[in-house]
């Protein structure tokens, strides 16, 4: 466990930082472009965006699709807390994840259950500690065991959406939707 401190240095790019919270919007729903697989192009059988953020929500482990800056893809493994909206998680400073967010902030993050997968297209930011959402650290102890704290070389990132796609496979032709958050 790293060594805790009041305030963390950093060295990664903090320009970045912006209030957490909610996103304060409901995203629409409506049908994603994918020719040739059935799909319904009625808007009845749409999910509901409670459907996706109850599973965004309890998604135990997500991966996260980052790019490198000569534009090769980076995927990783990753905890993280689904909350008011957008998706908040911890690493080092000094991942490649982190390397890769500095550069360009644009990533997806996959929940962990295929057979209902979602896939949220967002933007990254840093996140001060003290500008995480008051509910934040409560919701990680619940669910991992641990807090959000101030560590050093440590930072928080939060992924706000722009797009999110859900995939239930018994589902499929009538239920694939996109929400828009923009």
């Amino acid at each position: 466990m790293p060594k805790k401190s009041a305030k963390p240095k950093s060295t990664t790019k903090m320009k970045n930082i912006v209030p957490a919270g909610a996103a304060g919007r409901e995203p629409v729903a409506s049908r994603p472009m994918i020719p040739a697989y059935g799909i319904s192009k009625s808007t009845k059988g749409l999910l509901d965006w409670q459907w996706a953020r109850e599973r965004l929500t309890r998604s135990h482990n997500y991966v996260i699709v980052t790019a490198r800056a000569d534009g090769r893809p980076h995927a990783m493994g990753m905890h993280g807390l689904w909350f008011e909206d957008a998706f908040y998680f911890g690493t080092g400073e000094a991942t490649r994840k982190a390397k890769n967010l500095a550069a360009n902030p644009h990533c997806i993050v996959i929940n962990e259950r295929l057979e209902e997968l979602i896939i949220v297209e967002g933007i990254a930011h840093l996140v001060a500690y003290d500008a995480l959402p008051q509910g934040l650290s409560p919701a990680s102890i619940q669910k991992y065991g641990w807090p959000y704290a101030p560590h050093e070389g440590g930072v928080i990132f939060k992924v706000t959406p722009r797009l999110v796609f859900a995939f239930p496979e018994k589902q499929f032709a009538k239920s694939t939707t996109r929400w828009r958050f923009e």
